[in-house]
């Protein structure tokens, strides 16, 4: 038996860069939930772009968001956070 060599095949790169990303697709670029993003949205810390029904993240918006969680850490937080902390039994000191 003749063992056949396969071709190897390099990926074809794309050859337009993604511009806008859907909300899942947002959420594993930015390593956080669909409920999270549209936590951010709600708060105003990331703009949507809307598209018909759909919503979409634009890349530069994404990367300004980092940005300004880079820029401020307790922005990053979010209020819902802020208030999570707030409410959280306190722990007696020793």
């Amino acid at each position: 038996m003749v063992a056949r060599r396969r071709a190897h095949v390099e990926p074809v790169p794309d050859p337009l860069p993604a511009l806008r990303f859907e909300i899942i697709e947002a959420a594993r670029i930015l390593r956080m939930s669909r409920s999270q993003i549209y936590t951010r949205i709600q708060e105003g810390s990331i703009k949507p772009q809307k598209d018909g029904a759909r919503t979409y993240i634009t890349r530069p918006e994404l990367e300004r968001y980092v940005e300004s969680c880079n820029a401020s850490p307790e922005h990053h937080a979010g209020p819902a956070t802020a208030r999570l902390a707030e409410t959280a039994p306190r722990r007696p000191s020793l």
